[in-house]
């Protein structure tokens, strides 16, 4: 043994189990180190001597553990497909069966994990695909390609852990990540205005990728770059070539260092650029969601600024061959689902017009600003309340100023009244009568708030309770029109995906919701991005508000379906026709809220009564 390997052996006798990763972390040295000196520890003995076990770690065979499990030498299915994913990248062959043997694991969970690896590529950056070719696991890729497809890699597999650094260490044989840290941040890059947190951890990994490749012997093709780096750019540049010569003994060849320039020009959100035509473009298109979805945002000139910006940064990146990273874009998929729809949309007439697919990060990050847009067009919403008050004009002001610092909603006085004359039938229009002394009798049917305070705190809260639970009965009167019981299948099931959008379009259109194209435009949207969701559950629709008329179609699953990265027990299919209305906004809401909910997936998957599953659903 040497004498890591002895560190190694000595660590394992005294811990009952450790990672490869905390036994990395004691000694120094990366997580792929440690498993081949444990390959080559158990190779030197003749026996596996060393084993471990799923979700524990290793642990040494001669300790008298139990043999409950089988031993693996990988601890996790993550850390099997990074290391599927690391041999195909830095071995010059990777014999399949070999491969398989080597993970101990089969055949067909090394076909499953490969599958795997390649659909959550695909997903977000259409990358190329492993591929089994003449007994050999391959990714045929440029070198600058490989570059690319490692670092999106790591980063999708660890967004969770985005801004932990250290985190990556496992992906890395060659490259301390903490150092390289220190080395980039030292090199004053976070220090300048355009560079943001998230764009340092992107170059952070970039560039170390970089480094691990040379480091492994793949050197870079000479490569002609497009764009010549900033002036602001170039001292920080110097530094960090200087740091990596330190740290790796590294010194870059020409064509490397223009790549490594390359790697300064990924967030472009800072720079406009010279005769863009993203303005153009935008305005073209949100006429386009305007007639489609009923939301104006033409007039909102801030959102307008900063979109179009990001749009620059969307087509520089393109001509580029780069690509931009959101670790909050699950987080947006699941708690503003419409505006990720528009966002969908909007991506997808963005690339009728200049040709350019948006990846579902970029999508993520484009739903930020129409989040921000929608606050303000949902602002402009009004609800309509009445006030009876007896003490004058400034009352009166300080309560219209106070409701109109609510936030939820626009909320206006539409009428004001007498103590001495008020109807008692109230207009239909309002949702609430303030008053500010108590009344000898109260109007029929409406909700009336005694405002001692003028619309205090406390008496704010109260008139929102009036405003959600009117949101919520809105909400049930619709779903009432949104949900058939001719639409509603339980026990369901379906080889695929597209097996189970095709029965649903087929009785939307049976029963006259939908024509002809529905199940092709569903589709469409699905190939743009997935639309289930973590806890298990698909909100499907076309790409197009094309139905004839409005409706939810609902599919319970006997068992588990496969759909994107997630595994799905229901499904509801929405049927938009082109006149439907911001009511959707808070069924949306109510739907997405309920279902994230612990347990509630499981609950609705046991019920056969659509009227029952509604009660639950809302």
């Amino acid at each position: 043994m040497t004498s890591r390997q002895r560190k190694i052996w000595d660590l394992l006798t005294e811990h009952e189990f450790l990672t490869s990763q905390r036994i990395a972390g004691l000694l120094h040295v990366s997580d792929r180190t440690v498993r081949n000196d444990i390959r080559e520890i158990n190779a030197e003995l003749g026996t596996e001597e060393i084993l471990s076990r799923m979700g524990q770690g290793y642990y040494l065979k001669d300790r008298g553990m139990e043999s409950g499990g089988t031993a693996a030498v990988l601890e996790s299915e993550e850390d099997i497909k990074r290391e599927i994913v690391r041999r195909v990248l830095f071995d010059k062959a990777v014999p399949y069966l070999e491969l398989a043997d080597e993970l101990y694991i089969s055949d067909s969970m090394l076909a499953k994990l490969v599958g795997q690896i390649n659909r959550s590529m695909e997903r977000g950056s259409g990358r190329e695909r492993i591929c089994k070719k003449n007994g050999l696991l391959v990714l045929e890729l440029s070198e600058s390609g490989k570059r690319d497809y490692y670092s999106h890699y790591m980063i999708t597999s660890n967004l969770n852990q985005y801004f932990d650094v250290g985190s990556y260490q496992p992906f890395f044989e060659y490259v301390n990540m903490l150092d390289w840290k220190d080395i980039i941040l030292k090199s004053c890059v976070h220090r300048e205005q355009w560079f943001y947190d998230i764009t340092i951890v992107r170059l952070m990994i970039s560039t170390a990728v970089m480094a691990e490749r040379i480091a492994a012997g793949y050197e870079l093709e000479p490569i002609n770059l497009k764009e010549e780096t900033s002036e602001n750019d170039m001292g920080s540049i110097r530094e960090i070539l200087a740091g990596l010569k330190h740290m790796l003994g590294l010194s870059l060849p020409p064509h490397e260092i223009q790549y490594f320039h390359k790697l300064f020009r990924n967030d472009f959100y800072y720079a406009k650029e010279e005769g863009s035509q993203s303005g153009t473009i935008l305005s073209k298109i949100l006429i386009d969601i305007n007639v489609e979805y009923g939301f104006d945002f033409t007039g909102d000139q801030e959102f307008h600024k900063e979109l179009e910006v990001q749009l620059d940064g969307i087509l520089r990146r393109s001509r580029n061959d780069q690509y931009l990273i959101s670790p909050v874009l699950s987080r947006v998929k699941s708690q503003y689902p419409m505006e990720y729809d528009i966002s969908i949309y909007f991506a997808d007439r963005f690339k009728r017009i200049t040709g350019v697919e948006i990846n579902e990060h970029e999508i993520g990050m484009v739903t930020v600003h129409f989040i921000c847009a929608m606050e303000s067009n949902m602002g402009r919403v009004e609800k309509k309340v009445a006030l009876i008050n007896p003490f004058g004009k400034q009352i009166t002001e300080l309560i219209a100023k106070r409701l109109s610092n609510i936030g939820e909603c626009r909320l206006k006085i539409a009428y004001n009244y007498s103590i001495f004359h008020y109807p008692q039938d109230m207009p239909k229009d309002i949702i609430v009568v303030l008053t500010t002394v108590p009344l000898a009798s109260c109007p029929d049917g409406v909700t009336v708030i005694l405002c001692r305070n003028f619309l205090d705190y406390h008496e704010k809260e109260k008139l929102l309770t009036v405003v959600r639970g009117n949101q919520l009965s809105s909400v049930k009167t619709y779903f009432k029109a949104l949900f058939k019981p001719s639409l509603f299948f339980t026990d369901m099931e379906f080889n695929s995906r597209e097996d189970a959008v095709a029965f649903m379009c087929r009785n939307l259109r049976e029963q006259g919701y939908v024509g002809n194209g529905f199940y092709e435009s569903v589709m469409k949207r699905e190939a743009i991005a997935p639309t289930a969701f973590e806890p298990g559950f698909a909100f499907a629709h076309a790409m197009e508000n094309n139905a004839e008329h409005t409706a939810v179609c609902v599919c319970i699953l006997k068992n588990k379906l496969h759909w994107g990265e997630y595994n799905v027990k229901i499904i509801f299919l929405f049927a938009m026709a082109p006149t439907w209305n911001h009511t959707i906004i808070p069924v949306y809401n109510v739907m997405i809220d309920n279902l994230f909910k612990a347990n509630t997936i499981h609950k609705l998957a046991k019920i056969n009564d659509c009227g029952k599953f509604m009660d639950l659903l809302i």
